[in-house]
């Protein structure tokens, strides 16, 4: 992922030209540039003609966040034609404490609350904090930059839907066009037919050269051969075609009946090679856990992957997540934890079986749209051993315990696909959440662990 892009703007009334805010200004921009940021630092707006000018400038070099440093009391019409001109920009407040603490006009702390108070009216969200430039607070404007950056990715990208919803899964059907107007994500439908024609035409070499790749990365117990998992592999070439001539960003795909049942293959060690290359999918076709996949895995830079919530363990104080075999093998730990093996419960195709590793996780699912109105259902865990159980697992610990995680998960109708990431992402997710528009929902007492 490229470095983030920062659009940053000097925020000061036009009546200021005072030394300490050029020396405030120069320390942030040049501190933000060594974190590792792309700074495009404006001439300080004097009217709202130069702010509208700024926005125009951010707009065409395709900024990820747009950061507004406040140094002294400002003309609110500018930052507010700022906002007006950025509405689709995430958008950072950072407020120096004071100016000079003996001398308390004119204040930044006055510039950011007036601001705030007419850019929230005008319908615009943003973050915001308050304090000088140190390391702790530039780290923070680099955080908010990534998520930014996640944001804007997200309104480009293009996922694959293969195929209709399995059958009676009702609560991955979504209107695709809301989840556009409120992500920008456009959903590319693509026939199962036509995929399945590329696999049997797929490369036999390509295939076993997948084949081998997955063999190295699955050192486990192997009860299929070579042979029959490069047959399987014929559709890893064809979906990594699909991905490449749609310009997809993920997929999801229809796996059963006809696939599982009928054909007597499996998706799965495909969708493991992919998730490894870092190409997220997901199982069923369900749009909204794909999207979750995409998100947590983008905010990681590692792959993350969508489980059913299979059982409750209640004397471990735990949740089983599993599915069939489809996740990317570097989430076990060691190759000789990943098995290859045919499906569960039909004996046929090819799966990569693995217990998860233990470690902390952030657990979330994108909910379909409620009369408009999507939410980001989120929750910390961390994952415990599981051993003797099929497909991809993980034993998961939520927080701030697997009964008040389930209760809420019950009351907030959350869908039976829950995606998993390595990482605690609960701040990540809040600002996503802040920057699209979209509410967060946390179990009760989230918050205690939200640091």
């Amino acid at each position: 992922m490229n470095p983030p892009t920062i659009g940053f703007v000097t925020c000061v009334h036009p009546f200021y030209d005072l030394p300490a805010v050029a020396e405030a200004r120069e320390r942030a921009v040049a501190a933000l540039r060594e974190s590792g940021c792309q700074v495009i630092a404006a001439p300080i707006p004097r009217n709202s003609q130069d702010a509208v000018e700024t926005a125009r400038n951010f707009t065409a070099s395709a900024i990820d966040l747009v950061v507004l440093f406040f140094c002294t009391w400002v003309a609110e019409e500018i930052t507010l034609a700022l906002a007006s001109e950025l509405i689709d920009v995430p958008m950072l407040f950072w407020a120096l404490p004071y100016l000079d603490k003996d001398v308390p006009m004119p204040s930044p702390m006055s510039g950011i609350t007036s601001s705030g108070s007419n850019i929230r009216r005008l319908g615009k969200r943003f973050i915001h904090q308050i304090g000088g430039v140190t390391p702790a607070n530039v780290e923070k404007v680099l955080h908010a930059a990534k998520v930014a950056a996640v944001v804007r990715a997200l309104r480009s990208a293009r996922f694959g839907i293969i195929g209709d919803p399995c059958p009676g899964m009702l609560d991955v059907e979504v209107d695709a066009e809301e989840i556009r107007k409120t992500l920008g994500a456009t959903a590319v439908p693509l026939n199962l037919d036509s995929l399945l024609q590329s696999a049997e035409a797929a490369s036999p070499k390509e295939a076993s050269q997948a084949a081998e790749r997955l063999m190295r990365a699955a050192q486990g117990e192997r009860s299929i051969d070579t042979e029959r998992l490069a047959e399987n592999l014929r559709l890893y070439v064809a979906l990594k075609e699909t991905v490449r001539q749609n310009a997809l960003d993920g997929y999801c795909l229809r796996c059963w009946p006809e696939l599982r049942d009928q054909r007597k293959i499996t998706p799965c060690a495909a969708h493991a090679l992919l998730s490894e290359e870092g190409v997220p999918s997901t199982c069923e076709v369900d749009l909204t856990a794909l999207i979750t996949t995409w998100i947590l895995s983008r905010l990681a830079g590692a792959p993350a992957f969508n489980f059913d919530l299979t059982a409750y363990l209640e004397d471990e104080g735990a949740i089983q997540l599993a599915h069939c075999g489809a996740a990317a093998p570097s989430l076990a730990g060691a190759p000789e934890a990943v098995s290859l093996r045919s499906h569960m419960r039909t004996a046929t195709g090819a799966t990569v079986e693995f217990p998860f590793k233990p470690g902390p996780v952030t657990l979330a699912k994108l909910l379909r749209p409620n009369h408009g109105k999507p939410a980001l259902a989120a929750a910390a865990g961390e994952v415990i051993s599981s051993q003797g159980i099929r497909g991809s697992v993980a034993t998961v610990r939520p927080m701030p315990s697997a009964a008040v995680f389930l209760d809420w998960l019950m009351r907030r109708a959350v869908e039976h696909h829950i995606a998993l990431v390595y990482g605690s992402w609960l701040s990540d997710l809040r600002m996503f959440c802040e920057f699209t528009g979209i509410s967060l929902l946390l179990p009760e007492n989230a918050d205690r662990i939200d640091q």
